[in-house]
């Protein structure tokens, strides 16, 4: 985490020292190109979770920073540009329920992401642009390891009844500027749904193994610096 903070500051310092030298983004040309990268911070939404058939009460979750980027195709037209982005985001989330033996779920994800946004030029001022945008995202879950840990049993490798690989569909709001051809937006992305729910055994005690079923979504709030031409 404290590596990521520091590329971000060592990237807006970057961008201040260059300022006076900005060249103004033609977005009178119909088509721009760019890449974003960034950092995301789950916000995990347990909606449901079952324990040999039983709903279990609220669990508590937390998160860690991952890692975004994509390539940007974006189409202009007048003040309004439909932005089409394909990339790919990390995410690692815990879940704990002590209650009912489950202390600690460890998880790691990757996912392709293919977001369709519609943005509005709010403001523009010779090379600064401001910009508002939402649309949906289809983000498809292609690696996930988790790591699980019961009452008395340290942490192990968590083995799915099926694979975890999934698809998520997000709705997308957010705020972006553009310095010249240097680009930085904030978004919120709210899961909607997903198109399976995950299922596990996991041993609670020697004696005990328990049919675990869980409906969660991983909302993100996320920063992204880019480049635009």
């Amino acid at each position: 985490m404290k590596r990521i903070t520091t590329v971000i500051c060592m990237a807006l310092l970057w961008i201040l020292t260059v300022q006076a030298q900005i060249q103004e983004l033609n977005v009178s040309k119909r088509f721009n190109w760019g890449i974003r990268l960034g950092v995301n911070a789950p916000l995990v939404d347990i909606r449901h979770l079952t324990l040999n058939g039983n709903k279990v009460d609220e669990s508590d979750s937390e998160s860690r920073l991952g890692l975004s980027g994509s390539f940007i195709g974006r189409y202009n037209f007048k003040k309004h540009y439909i932005q089409l982005e394909v990339g790919m985001h990390q995410f690692h989330t815990r879940l704990y329920n002590p209650d009912y033996g489950l202390r600690k779920i460890n998880t790691s994800a990757y996912a392709i992401d293919v977001p369709i946004l519609y943005g509005y030029n709010i403001t523009k001022h010779g090379p600064y642009l401001m910009n508002l945008f939402a649309g949906p995202r289809v983000s498809y879950i292609f690696n996930e390891t988790s790591g699980v840990s019961t009452t008395g049993r340290s942490l192990r490798n968590l083995i799915y009844d099926n694979s975890p690989n999934s698809f998520s569909f997000y709705l997308i709001g957010g705020l972006s500027t553009t310095i010249g051809h240097l680009y930085i937006d904030f978004r919120y992305a709210y899961c909607v749904g997903n198109s399976k729910d995950l299922s596990f055994k996991v041993d609670l005690d020697e004696t005990q193994t328990s049919q675990v079923k869980l409906s969660r979504a991983v909302n993100e709030l996320s920063i992204s610096i880019g480049y635009l031409w």
